[in-house]
């Protein structure tokens, strides 16, 4: 079958791989239907993560059960599924506390994680145990279906920062993740701000909150106008390298939640300032039993499958790339981004 493989000269390569055969009665063989580009991709591709060598990569995914393992009685052949990438072992120490998304694995190297440290989903055939693959309600879309994995980080990472109704929210980038968040903090809360550059997704994020701003605008002036001569009570980062603007609107005892990732990025601060004016910083970690909750959410968003915006096969996935990166990986020229989600439908 075809993979796109992480390789040791930091290339995503399509090549071969032998498709995955059900191993241990709980296992499941899942043919993919389609898989989604994430930002953690995306940041491995454009050197600001480390991969793995070796890897097929990919971890957002929904597909079709065509193999049971003899103790398999959660789904069954012919089940629609979306596939949970975080698997953590049961076994270590954080998983015996009831903190799976803590997983260090049984080898102590860390949770398994599809995508990243074990094979992921851009590729035909996926294999996992049971119980990390959660079936698709009927009437649920494929394209709903593989924003759920997305869904449930964001519902984590809301949960973790403890919205309330009356908070002002300020969502920094209106990328997938960002515009989740924005749907998230419309349901929860009492305004919801975003910021975004690009004009496509600046368009899309005015159709979901309350105020959209490019950087510029997002100043005293309109700030004041806003939050009624306050600051915001919470602001999430969903870019990654946004921690200072977040300090700067961030009101007395607010909470500042990091999502985006960026391992190049750097961030200096008073503990001082954030002492004295009680500002949180919510480090939320790996979403833990958010499946279920992010399937419920997503049943009453009937438009979470307009977020997919673009459907490429796996031998296009230069062009995917660059386009999502906004600029050609080899030529470092721009490229122009008119998509918001892109998957693969292999």
């Amino acid at each position: 079958m075809k993979a796109l493989v992480w390789t040791s000269n930091h290339k995503l390569d399509l090549g071969e791989r032998e498709a995955p055969q059900i191993a241990a009665p709980d296992e499941v063989k899942i043919r993919i239907e389609m898989t989604g580009i994430c930002g953690t991709d995306l940041a491995v591709f454009s050197g600001k993560e480390e991969g793995v060598p070796g890897v097929i990569r990919g971890h957002e995914a929904v597909g079709t059960v065509v193999e049971i393992g003899g103790n398999v009685d959660r789904v069954k052949v012919g089940d629609r599924v979306v596939i949970d990438p975080n698997q953590s072992c049961g076994q270590c120490y954080f998983c015996l506390k009831k903190q799976p998304h803590l997983c260090t694995g049984t080898d102590g190297n860390g949770m398994p994680i599809a995508g990243l440290n074990k094979d992921g989903t851009f590729t035909f055939f996926y294999l996992c145990a049971q119980t990390f693959a959660h079936r698709l309600p009927d009437h649920m879309s494929w394209e709903a279906g593989v924003l759920i994995e997305p869904l449930a980080c964001v519902l984590h990472n809301f949960n973790e920062a403890h919205i309330s109704a009356d908070d002002k929210v300020l969502i920094l980038g209106s990328g997938p993740m960002g515009i989740l968040c924005q749907m998230v903090s419309k349901s929860k809360a009492a305004i919801t701000v975003a910021t975004e550059i690009n004009p496509y997704r600046y368009a899309f994020a005015r159709e979901i909150s309350d105020f959209v701003l490019t950087p510029s605008q997002l100043n005293e002036a309109t700030v004041n106008e806003i939050c009624a001569g306050h600051k915001f009570d919470l602001i999430i980062d969903t870019v990654g390298t946004q921690l200072e603007i977040a300090e700067q609107w961030i009101e007395r005892g607010g909470r500042i939640v990091p999502f985006g990732i960026n391992a190049k990025y750097q961030y200096t601060f008073s503990p001082t300032k954030f002492v004295q004016r009680a500002i949180k910083i919510i480090a939320a970690g790996e979403y833990r039993f958010m499946f279920e909750e992010a399937l419920r959410f997503a049943a009453e968003m009937p438009d979470l499958k307009r977020l997919v915006t673009r459907k490429v096969k796996l031998e296009q996935h230069e062009a995917a790339i660059n386009e999502l990166l906004g600029y050609d990986l080899n030529s470092l020229k721009e490229v122009k981004c008119e998509t918001l989600k892109t998957v693969f439908v292999p």
